[in-house]
């Protein structure tokens, strides 16, 4: 009986760290937006780099595909410590009309950074507010000299504030 007991155990953990290769399908997470997974052979293989580039292949594929180009958004490597989970690496990838993936977009987000979209959306609005303080500035300052009456003070900064919006 305690023979079959560590036979049923030695082949769960075999299973377990055999485990199969996968390859994720491409998912859609909205707005033009896409994922790709490559996942582990087995709980010891460590070489997230070819996980990486297989996924980043597999995004490419699905993109010609359709007649586009691949823009990649982020890549999140994750890798566990030895023999407690299966290091993998996820491609997040935008499928583009030609020409358009020469074109610059937000920072590149940090490599294996979970949440580099929403950091990148806060860079560009504190971009946004610092130009808009930066334009009022200007004109309060012009005010001051009297190059600008009250009047037109108030009128070009309501046309500041209303093309900020």
């Amino acid at each position: 009986m305690k023979t079959a007991g560590w036979t049923l155990s030695g082949l769960s953990i075999c299973v377990a760290l055999l485990g199969c290769a996968t390859k994720s399908a491409v998912v859609s997470m909205g707005d033009g937006t896409y994922t790709v997974t490559r996942t582990a052979d087995t709980a010891f293989a460590r070489d997230t780099e070819k996980m990486t580039a297989k996924a980043k292949e597999d995004a490419a594929h699905f993109c010609a595909a359709q007649g586009k180009e691949l823009k990649v958004l982020d890549v999140v490597v994750d890798k566990p410590f030895y023999a407690t989970g299966y290091a993998s690496a996820k491609v997040v990838f935008r499928a583009v009309n030609p020409g358009e993936a020469d074109l610059p977009s937000a920072p590149a987000p940090v490599a294996g950074a979970r949440y580099a979209a929403p950091v990148a959306v806060a860079v560009a609005q504190k971009q946004a507010t610092d130009d808009l303080y930066n334009q009022l500035m200007k004109l309060d300052d012009l005010r001051k000299k009297g190059i600008l009456t009250d009047e037109e003070f108030q009128a070009e900064k309501k046309k500041i504030l209303s093309h900020s919006n």
